[in-house]
C-alpha cells in the first residue's frame, strides 16, 4: 500500500521542481536587466554634462582693427573716386587746350595770309610790329613780377610774435588796409590781374605821349591806377648798336571810392565777419596775411596781429605815411606818393 502512494506522488513532484527552477531562471533574467540598468546609470554619471558653450564677446582689439579696416577701405574708395575726377578734370583740360591750339592755328593761318597779301616794305613792317608787340608783352611781365617780388621781400616784414613754426613765406598773400581804426580786404592781386590784361590795349596809346595814366576798374570799394612810359634804351646787334623803344611800368596805387569802408576790430573779430570770411579764403600754412598800417591804426595793427598769431596765420606789416596811397612800383618801393 505505501509502495502505490509512492509511486503516485512522484510526477507531482517534478513538476514542482519544474516550477522553482523556472522561477530561479526568471529572477537571475532580472538581476542581470538589474545590473546592467545599473551599470549603464553610473557610466552616464561618471561622463561630463556638456553645457552650451556661451557667446564669445569680441575683444577691444578685434573691434579696433576691423574699424581701421573700414576706415581705409572708406579712404581707397574715395581716392577712387578723386583720381576719377581728376582724371575727368584732365580729360576737360585736354579738350579745352585742343580747342584753343585750333584757334591759335586759325588765328597764324590768317596772320599769314593777311601778310603775304602786303608788299615786302609792308611786310617788314608787319613783322617788325609783331615782334615789338611780344617784346613789349615780356617786357611787362617781367615788370610786374619784378614789383611784386620786391613787395614780398623780407626785409619790408615787421617781425611778428615768435611761433615754432615762423617760416617766410613766399607763396600767397593775402592784403589788407588799416586806416582810421578800420580794416578792409585789398585786392591787390585781383587789381594785378586787371591791370595785366588792360598793358597791352593802352601801351599803344604811347606812340604819341613818353608818359600816360590809366584807370583800372572798381573791386571791393577801390579802384587803382596805374602809369606807363616810354624809354629807349641802346642794345647791342650782330652788326652794331641799335636803339630800341619800349614801355614799362612806372608805377600803380589805389584808389578808395567807397566812404566809410571797413570794418572796426570789435566787428572784425566776429564770427561772419567781412574779414574773417576773407581769411577763410586761404590755408594758414601755405598764406601771409600783409597790413598796410597808417599812423592812426598802429593799436588796431597789435590786435589784429595777435589773433592772426592765434589763428597760426604769419603777418606781414607794411606802415605807410598818413596820406600816401598804397602802391607799388618795379623799384620795390613800399608805398609812393601821388
Amino acid at each position: 500500500m505505501r509502495r502505490r502512494t509512492a509511486q503516485v506522488e512522484a510526477p507531482g513532484q517534478d513538476s514542482f521542481l519544474d516550477v522553482v527552477a523556472n522561477l530561479v531562471g526568471i529572477l537571475i533574467i532580472l538581476v542581470m536587466i538589474v545590473a546592467a540598468q545599473a551599470k549603464r546609470g553610473f557610466i552616464a554619471a561618471e561622463m561630463p554634462v556638456e553645457t552650451p558653450a556661451a557667446e564669445i564677446a569680441p575683444l577691444p582689439d578685434v573691434i579696433a582693427a576691423t574699424a581701421a579696416a573700414n576706415e581705409v577701405e572708406q579712404g581707397i574708395v574715395q581716392i577712387k573716386r578723386n583720381l576719377a575726377a581728376q582724371n575727368l578734370e584732365l580729360q576737360i583740360k585736354q579738350q579745352e587746350r585742343a580747342r584753343l591750339q585750333l584757334l591759335v592755328t586759325v588765328a597764324e593761318q590768317s596772320l599769314e595770309k593777311h601778310r603775304n597779301k602786303l608788299s615786302s616794305e609792308d611786310q617788314q613792317r608787319f613783322d617788325l610790329k609783331s615782334q615789338m608787340d611780344q617784346s613789349l608783352k615780356e617786357l611787362l611781365q617781367l615788370d610786374i613780377e619784378r614789383m611784386t617780388l620786391e613787395q614780398s621781400r623780407p626785409g619790408n616784414v615787421i617781425p611778428h610774435l615768435p611761433t615754432p613754426m615762423a617760416k617766410t613765406v613766399f607763396g600767397k598773400e593775402i592784403h589788407f588796409r588799416l586806416l582810421g581804426g578800420k580794416i578792409v580786404y585789398l585786392p591787390w592781386d585781383e587789381m594785378i590781374e586787371a591791370m595785366k590784361a588792360d598793358l597791352p590795349r593802352q601801351a599803344q596809346k604811347l606812340a604819341d605821349t613818353p608818359r600816360a595814366e590809366f584807370g583800372l576798374p572798381i573791386i571791393a570799394g577801390f579802384g587803382a591806377k596805374y602809369i606807363l612810359r616810354r624809354f629807349d634804351v641802346d642794345v647791342q646787334t650782330r652788326i652794331a648798336a641799335a636803339r630800341q623803344t619800349r614801355i614799362g611800368l612806372e608805377r600803380f596805387f589805389f584808389v578808395q571810392v567807397d566812404d566809410p569802408i571797413g570794418e572796426t576790430m570789435d566787428q572784425a573779430m566776429r564770427q561772419g565777419s567781412q574779414f574773417r570770411g576773407r581769411l577763410g579764403t586761404v590755408n594758414p600754412q601755405q598764406a601771409t596775411v600783409t597790413l598796410w598800417v597808417y599812423p592812426d591804426s598802429f593799436e588796431e595793427f597789435r590786435a589784429v596781429k595777435q589773433e592772426l598769431f592765434r589763428l597760426g596765420y604769419l603777418t606781414a606789416g607794411r606802415p605807410l605815411p598818413a596820406g600816401h596811397p598804397i602802391g607799388g612800383s618795379p623799384e620795390g618801393s613800399r608805398s609812393s606818393a601821388e
